[in-house]
C-alpha cells in the first residue's frame, strides 16, 4: 500500500469527487483508519484535526498528473484577515477514474479495504467538513487517551493541540464516531 494508490483509489470509493480540503483531508483519515492504514498515511495533528503532508502530496501528484481536476469555489466573501473564503472541490478525470479501476483490479485487496471503509462511512452520515473535522479530533485524542475519555478528558486535551471544540460538538463528534462503529458510548 501506498499513499498515492489509497487516496486515488478514495476518490473512486466516495464516486469521484471530495468537496473541500479539509473534508479530503478527513475523509482520508477516516477510511485509512477504517481500513487499518491510517498510521501508514501519515497523520499529525494539525489545525484542523488530523492531517496528513503525505495525502496532499498524492493529491498535488494526482492533480499534476492529470487523474483529479481542482475547481475552486469562491462565495465573495472574505475572513476576518482579508482573505477571500474559497473552497476547492476535486473531482477524478475520465483517465483518473479509468487508472483507478485499473488499480482495483491490481490491488483487489487494498480496493475492497477502501470500499467496506466507504461503506461504513456513507452509512454514518455525509456531515459538513466542520462536524468532520470535530470528529476527526475526537478519534485522533481518544487514540491519544487509549480509547478511555470523558467529553471533559477530550475538551481539555484537544487545548493541547490548540484546538477549539465545545463539549456539544464532542457529543455530536462522538455519535458520528458511534455510527461508524469507532466507539461505544455508555449510556448512564
Amino acid at each position: 500500500m501506498n499513499t498515492y494508490d489509497f487516496v486515488h483509489l478514495s476518490f473512486l470509493a466516495m464516486g469521484g469527487e471530495i468537496r473541500g480540503k479539509t473534508k479530503l483531508q478527513k475523509t482520508v483519515y477516516f477510511l485509512g483508519s477504517l481500513s487499518c492504514f491510517a498510521e501508514e498515511l501519515g497523520y499529525r495533528p494539525h489545525f484542523y484535526g488530523p492531517y496528513s503532508a503525505e495525502v496532499a502530496d498524492a493529491v498535488a501528484r494526482l492533480r499534476a498528473s492529470g487523474f483529479v481536476d481542482q475547481n475552486v469555489v469562491t462565495g465573495g466573501s472574505v475572513d476576518s484577515s482579508g482573505f477571500e473564503v474559497a473552497r476547492h472541490d476535486f473531482k477524478l478525470t475520465d483517465q483518473g477514474k479509468q487508472i483507478a479501476e485499473h488499480k482495483t483490479k491490481d490491488q483487489p485487496d487494498l480496493w475492497k479495504r477502501i470500499t467496506d471503509a466507504a461503506t461504513v462511512l456513507r452509512k454514518a452520515g455525509d456531515v459538513d467538513y466542520v462536524k468532520m473535522s470535530i470528529a476527526a479530533k475526537t478519534y485522533f485524542m481518544l487514540g491519544e487517551k487509549k480509547g478511555k475519555a470523558s467529553i471533559g478528558d477530550l475538551a481539555e486535551l484537544a487545548s493541547k493541540f490548540g484546538w477549539s471544540v465545545t463539549q456539544q460538538q464532542l457529543k455530536e463528534a462522538m455519535d458520528f464516531l458511534e455510527r461508524m462503529h469507532f466507539v461505544q458510548i455508555r449510556k448512564e
